[in-house]
């Protein structure tokens, strides 16, 4: 795990999770919100993360690849765990 990463080890255990169920990333269907993160912030927020660690995160995932919601999981994800 990155230094300075706001999540636990079990916290991002749970958003990856839950962000591969909305993407639906490595079934057939797959559908991804975007560049603004719209899954990621949800359940981000529904976890209770406050905003400003949000976009830490977020900010994160963008240096390590992860542009979209997607592409924190194809991308961003093996340099977070």
């Amino acid at each position: 795990m990155m230094e300075g990463f706001p999540l636990t080890q079990l916290q991002l255990n749970v958003f990856l999770y839950a962000l591969e169920g909305q993407c639906k990333f490595g079934g057939n269907e797959w559908k991804c919100g975007g560049s603004e993160f719209p899954y990621a912030r949800k359940i981000l927020a529904s976890m209770g993360i406050p905003p400003t660690d949000q976009e830490k995160i977020l900010e994160l995932c963008k240096e390590n690849g992860g542009h979209c919601d997607c592409e924190i999981l194809m991308n961003a994800s093996r340099f977070l765990l």
